[in-house]
């Protein structure tokens, strides 16, 4: 029987060692590829905090009061305006802005020669006069007339009344040389004066201005003047922050026609002089006060759909809410009176316009400084 040839001859020894290390190349190739594109992915960590932070706050049971809010320009109790009525040079001066002038004081001093001069001779010119007067009323009198009979006439007729009111201009005029402060106050001078100087009659030098006590103007709205009443107490904070209070002095008894205010003016104690003229205050007085059970801040209570208003109220470290009706409010207060809300609850104010029911969260305090760890 013959055999039939094989259809594959046989490998010769050299060409499958060829083969096998195509083979072995091959899945070298393929392991180090399978490698560079799946990588080992770290596992998601099981502590990571997902839960929102959110700032809380704590209700009390303090009143809350309701004031009207407005603003004021200091005015000083007292102030006139340094304006000499005659002229001429300075002899002495205090006008130095921020000088301290007491009762009595000399402001400022002219060179009083001249006006000496002139009561002199309107002193002169009197005795002249009264010389003659007399010996015209002595006249009368012997030839038996009534001694108060024309005495006016003979006092005209003699120069006399003329010369009285000369000597008494002459005398005035004197005295207007010196100006003395007629409150004790400082000096607000925008331009200091030197002795020397020649100072025209008239001329506006500066303000004695007494600030112990102070007057505030404010504008209060036509609908909200009717509230108030004089002896209120006004609170008034300064640029600076601090703070003082004053009482209503006076109500304005008209409404301003374009604005639709009344004007206020409170008067405040300023021994210590924190109130300046010219400065703007902040005022608020007191109108109104009402009680509940707890006063909660303004911020932690929210608008949902339909207008029902809700607040979040911290449980452990869940927020549950709860729909409230505020009976007060104000831009900063509110007054609840609600069974599941009372003093010492700790409510959401800030960072909670998105959080849920029964949710989970990071509390913080309000006013609380929250330091992040950095890394290294």
């Amino acid at each position: 029987m013959n055999k039939s040839p094989d259809r594959h001859p046989p490998l010769s020894p050299l060409i499958r060692g060829e083969w096998t290390l195509i083979v072995i190349a091959s899945l070298l190739i393929l392991s180090a590829c399978t490698g560079a594109e799946d990588p080992e992915r770290p596992e998601r960590p099981d502590d990571v905090d997902i839960r929102p932070e959110v700032v809380f706050a704590v209700a009390d049971d303090r009143p809350l009061h309701i004031h009207i809010e407005s603003q004021g320009i200091v005015e000083p109790i007292r102030e006139i305006t340094v304006r000499p009525r005659i002229s001429g040079f300075v002899t002495e001066t205090a006008l130095d802005d921020g000088q301290r002038i007491e009762e009595g004081e000399t402001i400022l001093a002219f060179d009083d020669q001249e006006w000496r001069y002139q009561l002199s001779q309107a002193e002169n010119e009197f005795e002249t006069a009264e010389s003659a007067y007399n010996i015209e009323r002595r006249q009368r009198q012997n030839r038996g007339g009534q001694e108060d009979a024309g005495d006016r006439l003979v006092r005209i007729s003699t120069g006399l009344a003329d010369a009285e009111l000369a000597l008494e201009r002459a005398q005035l005029d004197l005295s207007y040389t010196t100006v003395k402060a007629p409150f004790s106050g400082e000096l607000s001078v925008p331009e200091r004066i030197s002795t020397g100087a020649y100072i025209a009659s008239g001329s506006e030098l500066g303000r004695l201005i007494d600030d112990t006590r102070v007057l505030i103007r404010f504008d209060v709205l036509e609908s909200e003047l009717n509230r108030l009443q004089r002896g209120m107490v006004a609170e008034l904070t300064t640029p600076s922050g601090e703070r003082k209070e004053g009482t209503i002095r006076s109500l304005s008894p008209v409404v301003d026609f374009e604005s639709k205010t009344g004007q206020v003016v409170v008067e405040v104690e300023n021994e210590n002089r924190v109130l300046r003229p010219g400065m703007t205050v902040e005022g608020r007085i007191r109108v109104e006060s009402h009680s509940g059970i707890a006063r909660v801040p303004r911020s932690a209570i929210l608008e949902r759909d339909g207008g029902r208003t809700l607040v979040f109220k911290l449980q452990g470290e869940t927020v549950e809410w709860i729909y409230v009706d505020p009976e007060y409010a104000t831009s900063d207060w509110a007054i609840i009176n609600h069974d599941e809300i009372a003093p010492g609850d700790t409510l959401a104010i800030d960072r909670h316009f998105a959080i849920s029911h029964l949710q989970q969260v990071r509390p913080r305090m309000a006013g609380e400084i929250v330091r992040e760890e950095v890394e290294e």
